[in-house]
């Protein structure tokens, strides 16, 4: 068996991104995220799903689509007061009307990176085995963890390339792989449907 890969072997570099600073605004965070899934030369980055968030020189986060829809969720639905009525901690009855979407991303462009991105609550160093960034990606409910080499940040180990590891370890060419087709998930709520 060869040498177990170290998280340095498998980490994409900082170039591999595009960035933002923390008080970037919320119009200049989803352009840049737009140039990174579809850039003007055509190469895709390898981070393109993610941006990072810098403040003072220092990765401070992370913004993906998840924090984008976040930052629109509308969020008066939850626990407090809105117009007079006292709501409860869970969530209300949800009323979506037209033109709700349009307004929550007019309303987001108040924001700033800052205020929506996923933030660095654990890092890793370069040398360290793959399974602290498993560890910490689970732990913190993460997909992209900062990798530090003699204090700087020198790249970013995504889950992705995790993944890709557990793969080559375990998965099998013969393995069998399904798909379900839209008859077939109608066929069985049907059938789900006679059987109340």
């Amino acid at each position: 068996m060869s040498k177990e890969k170290k998280i340095g072997d498998i980490m994409l570099s900082l170039q591999d991104y595009l960035a933002v600073p923390a008080e970037a605004g919320f119009r200049e965070v989803v352009t840049t995220l737009k140039k990174s899934l579809d850039p003007a030369d055509g190469k895709p980055l390898k981070g393109a799903d993610t941006v990072l968030v810098y403040d003072n020189n220092l990765v401070a986060g992370f913004i993906s689509l998840d924090e984008v829809l976040g930052a629109i969720e509308p969020q008066f639905l939850k626990g407090g007061t809105y117009r007079g009525w006292t709501i409860n901690k869970e969530w209300a009855i949800p009323v979506f009307w037209e033109g709700l979407f349009t307004d929550r991303c007019i309303e987001a462009t108040g924001k700033k990176a800052k205020d929506i991105m996923k933030p660095v609550e654990f890092e890793v160093e370069a040398e360290d085995p793959l399974i602290k960034a498993v560890y910490g990606m689970t732990k913190h409910s993460v997909r992209n963890v900062p990798v530090m080499s003699n204090g700087l940040v020198v790249g970013i180990i995504r889950s992705r390339e995790l993944f890709l590891e557990i793969s080559a370890l375990v998965s099998t060419a013969g393995a069998p792989v399904y798909t379900l087709d839209r008859t077939q998930a109608a066929d069985r709520k049907t059938a789900a449907d006679r059987n109340k």
